[in-house]
């Protein structure tokens, strides 16, 4: 068994506490639980995915890429 501190505790034992913190525009939900701060994403038929740091780096370049982007196309000059 791994040792689990208190934080995860109630998790460990009665499971998450999920709430949900933010509704995407692609109809996903992000939930977390109130006790461990887990972060899970559920898909447009209700199925969960876990939300690791690896996928949140992701998302996060991703964006970044994205408004890179967008402000660049909008500098162009004509000549």
């Amino acid at each position: 068994m791994k040792p689990t501190s208190t934080k995860t505790l109630p998790c460990a034992i009665f499971g998450h506490n999920y709430v949900k913190s933010k509704t995407n525009t692609d109809h996903t939900t992000e939930l977390t639980c109130s006790h461990c701060k887990t972060i899970v994403l559920t898909d447009s038929h209700g199925n969960f995915e876990n939300h690791t740091v690896y996928n949140s780096q992701i998302t996060t370049t991703l964006q970044e890429l994205y408004r890179l982007t967008k402000r660049g196309s909008k500098t162009k000059v004509t000549s």
